[in-house]
């Protein structure tokens, strides 16, 4: 807004650079332009102050289609104010002397003027369109209508109004006719993302098959490797207990080979030995019988009284000790006897 500085008997008014500023005097005008600034008297000023840059307007229009059908439609009116000496005969710009803001609302103004003319060439358009229609390609054609109608309308040229743009934003039905108008398309694409989910899944399935099968795949090659492994470890164990058998076997023969051989000096020891014994011992006996038989002669030869003479020395030089002794008369005489016997006779010698 224009800004107004207070002094004891006049005003000082500055505008912004897109805002237009009439100033009337006595009911004349007798200052005019944009961004202006000057000093003036309070007394008898009036002042207006018209918005030259481009405005917008959003207002909402509720009507029927042609098949009866509520439809709501949001449009937004791009505008500028292109004659405002038009503007202010028609619409109240008018800012306070002290203030410099508007004394009045008139972008309001200007705005419920904009819905007024537009509302006949929107329900015209919604008149000869199904809602269906309008919803599939009303904007466009609901846009060129309101463009063609507004910009030629001469009451809003008359009030020094200009179009710039038109822009319909939102054409609807009401919410319960919009949800049974979404639902085909709404199932449909719940049907693709079902179709989507139960493709996903089955690529799921397909995928944990093809992992179930990988792993079974994997557990069989485990398998197989395991048993190769258990057979591998079986014909080691069996080499090895065969290598340990030949071994055993080898060491057995060896040990056999090696007692063979002990025995065998043993018992030729055995025999050696009992040959040297048995050579001892018979020439021990054809010692002892050679001395016997020396012996032999020798008592052959001796008398029998030198002989019992002998034996009785004997006896007398190895027994120690005799307990009874009987010596019994026969024995006796005839001991006696055989030693008279041996005597030598006195006579015989004699003779």
């Amino acid at each position: 807004m224009a800004t107004i500085t207070r002094y004891p008997f006049l005003r000082h008014l500055r505008a912004e650079p897109n805002q237009f500023v009439l100033h009337f005097t006595a009911g004349k005008l007798s200052r005019s332009g944009v961004g202006i600034a000057y000093w003036f008297s309070p007394l008898s000023a009036a002042l207006a102050q018209v918005p030259v840059e481009d405005i917008s307007t959003t207002f909402v229009l509720n009507e029927r289609s042609r098949d009866y059908q509520a439809v709501k439609l949001q449009c937004t009116v791009i505008y500028r104010v292109a004659d405002p000496a038009k503007a202010v005969s028609r619409i109240n710009f008018s800012i306070g002397i002290d203030t410099g803001t508007w004394s009045e609302r008139p972008l309001e103004a200007i705005a419920t003027l904009w819905m007024q003319r537009a509302l006949t060439p929107t329900r015209n358009y919604l008149a000869g369109a199904t809602l269906e229609e309008a919803l599939r390609e009303g904007s466009e054609k609901m846009r060129s209508a309101l463009w063609h109608a507004l910009g030629q309308d001469a009451e809003i040229a008359a009030m020094g109004l200009a179009l710039v743009g038109v822009v319909i934003d939102q054409i609807s039905p009401l919410a319960e006719v919009e949800k049974a108008l979404q639902t085909p398309t709404r199932e449909a694409i719940q049907g693709k993302a079902d179709e989507a989910t139960f493709q996903r899944r089955a690529q799921a399935v397909e995928k944990e098959r093809a992992i179930k099968e990988n792993e079974l795949a994997t557990e069989l090659e485990l398998e197989r490797k395991q048993e190769q492994l258990i057979k591998q470890r079986g014909d080691n164990a069996l080499t090895q207990v065969r290598h340990n058998a030949a071994a055993e076997h080898a060491k057995v023969i060896a040990e056999s080979e090696r007692l063979g051989l002990i025995s065998a000096a043993n018992a030729k020891r055995t025999t050696l030995d009992a040959e040297a014994q048995a050579t001892a011992q018979r020439s021990l006996a054809a010692a002892r019988l050679e001395e016997d038989q020396a012996r032999h002669n020798i008592w052959k030869a001796t008398p029998s009284q030198a002989a019992l003479g002998l034996v009785m020395a004997r006896f007398a030089e190895n027994i120690h000790s005799v307990g009874n002794v009987n010596i019994t008369p026969d024995l006796l005489a005839q001991n006696f006897q055989n030693w008279l016997g041996q005597l030598p006779n006195p006579d015989a010698a004699g003779k």
